[in-house]
């Protein structure tokens, strides 16, 4: 088969999954079968021209912006971008032959991530050194509007960035601390578990109802929902079990609970991304409940030796219990 025959059999099959006309399992199939050898390249290659480009556009913005020395000229003119962008990107979102889907729904995205830029500048622009108070509140408005979004056109990009930004907004943050270190925190931890336990329902009951019902065309939605949620339960879990306090004990009962619960629900309704939360999450638990105790009591080079060898009869057992199964089956 030639190569541009199955680049075009790759997009086809790849378009009819962003419109919900099959299902991921059949997706995957499909690839396997016409993928060419140069796949990934190819795919590596698109996104870095695409991000090449962005940085590009943002760095030419960024010039004009110095050159004017004016926060509210840079905010007109990120406005005006995002509108661009927004229009072009639906325009090829909404073909009705379906020839640049996937470009399409990175242009509207981008558009969304400038209109947080044009808000935020504004705020500059308008209270000067005592900006940043409106941060979470522009964030979870151009989160809400994203996911207008998505699910107006059905783009599932839009909705990535929709929940990166509402659960951003409601207290969960990072940064770069300089010299290869990174910082993440959540500011209350025990209602962001809230939130993401009803976000996992809520993805849960997207994907197994919603999605084969009234909203075909958002297939994958809920998938989205339910890697959000688990991430941020999880995160929340184990920020909880950190610390040498008395109620710290009853946090990482319920964070090593929350792991085991997560692979038995993965394995009762064979999803690999709950049991897959669960080992990992599960993993970094004993590991921190190993370092906690440890790495004081030892020399570096015993601990690691000791964290090595339990890491590998762990995994020994896992994949022996695995194959065990397997036969039996």
């Amino acid at each position: 088969m030639r190569s541009s025959t199955r680049d075009l059999l790759t997009c086809e099959v790849t378009d009819w999954h962003q419109r919900g006309l099959i299902d991921r399992a059949l997706l995957d199939t499909l690839l396997l079968r016409y993928a060419s050898r140069d796949r990934f390249m190819t795919a590596l290659l698109k996104w870095l021209g695409l991000f090449a480009i962005f940085q590009l556009g943002l760095a030419v913005l960024a010039f004009i912006a110095l050159m004017t020395d004016s926060a509210l000229f840079a905010a007109l003119l990120l406005g005006v971008v995002s509108m661009v962008l927004g229009w072009l990107g639906i325009r090829l979102a909404t073909d009705p032959r379906q020839r640049y889907p996937f470009s399409g729904a990175v242009l509207v995205t981008a558009s969304l991530a400038a209109v947080f830029g044009t808000g935020l500048l504004l705020e500059i622009a308008l209270q000067g050194d005592s900006a940043g108070t409106h941060v979470p509140l522009l964030l979870l408005l151009t989160g809400g509007l994203a996911a207008l979004t998505a699910y107006a056109y059905h783009l599932r990009w839009p909705l990535l960035l929709a929940l990166l930004l509402i659960f951003h907004g409601l207290g969960a943050w990072s940064a770069y601390g300089g010299q290869g270190v990174y910082f993440a925190a959540i500011q209350d931890e025990r209602s962001m578990a809230v939130i993401a336990l009803v976000t996992i329902l809520l993805g849960l009951g997207h994907e197994r109802w919603l999605e084969c019902g009234p909203l075909r065309r958002c297939a994958g939605f809920g998938g989205l929902y339910l890697i959000f949620g688990l991430l941020y339960l999880n995160l929340s879990l184990w920020f909880l079990s950190l610390g040498s306090s008395g109620q710290v004990l009853g946090w990482v009962l319920l964070f090593t609970a929350a792991g085991i619960a997560q692979i038995v629900a993965g394995a009762r309704l064979h999803d690999g991304r709950l049991s897959g939360f669960g080992i990992v999450f599960l993993a970094i638990d004993l590991y921190t409940r190993f370092f906690e105790h440890f790495w004081d009591r030892l020399s570096a080079g015993l601990f690691f030796l000791l964290a090595g060898a339990l890491a590998m009869l762990l995994g020994y057992l896992f994949e022996r219990q695995a194959q065990t199964t397997e036969h039996r089956s």
